[in-house]
């Protein structure tokens, strides 16, 4: 009997230490900082959060993160918004920018959330997005909108580097001051994007 007890207890121990070294890892949270869920939201984070909804079919947490300050999150939205209604840019052309610009920022979550949509919404091969990743200029689009990405890549990536001569070569193909403008802003936009997602450690949510 003493050597069937000895024998169990050696079992649970085992069994125990087992559990120990294989415990599954907590999950982490979404972010260092506090932000307003949708079910919480009231007021002027509800209003908001309603219009992100209706036109994306869901609220990023990088922008949840901004509830912190509702004007603030109201001016983002707004920035998004103005920023879309361009209609001069292709959408695929922007995602491929988020995701060039989020791989240079070594942003996992700006990469998988634009990688997802150019391969799921846009249609892109797996092939052309590993090419695109080595080299831009594979880009699988017209001459206007490629030269509008390698621009706004060139001006985020390095900004010291852009000249009238880019301008003047943009115009040539169609784009407007206005146009250009914007593109750099959006450029600049996803960098910023990218410092506050890893700065606080914004998870995946999609």
């Amino acid at each position: 009997m003493t050597l069937l007890n000895s024998s169990i207890l050696t079992l649970a121990l085992t069994f125990t230490a087992f559990a120990s070294e294989t415990k599954v890892a907590e999950k982490p949270m979404p972010s260092l900082l506090s932000f307003v869920e949708e079910k919480d939201a009231k007021g002027e984070i509800k209003k908001v959060y309603d219009e992100i909804t209706k036109t994306w079919g869901f609220v990023p947490v990088v922008i949840k993160q901004y509830s912190l300050n509702p004007k603030l999150l109201r001016i983002q939205w707004e920035l998004y918004k103005e920023l879309g209604t361009n209609k001069n840019f292709d959408p695929k052309m922007l995602t491929m920018m988020r995701m060039l610009l989020g791989e240079a920022q070594a942003c996992t979550y700006c990469l998988g959330l634009n990688k997802g949509m150019l391969l799921n919404m846009f249609k892109v091969p797996m092939d052309e997005l590993i090419a695109l990743s080595k080299d831009a200029s594979t880009a699988k689009l017209d001459d206007k909108q490629k030269a509008m990405l390698l621009f706004i890549l060139k001006a985020a990536k390095t900004p010291h580097e852009t000249s009238s001569q880019d301008i003047q070569a943009l115009k040539k193909l169609g784009w407007s001051d206005k146009d250009i403008f914007e593109g750099v802003k959006s450029g600049s936009n996803v960098i910023a994007a990218t410092l506050l997602i890893d700065a606080l450690k914004l998870q995946k949510d999609f």
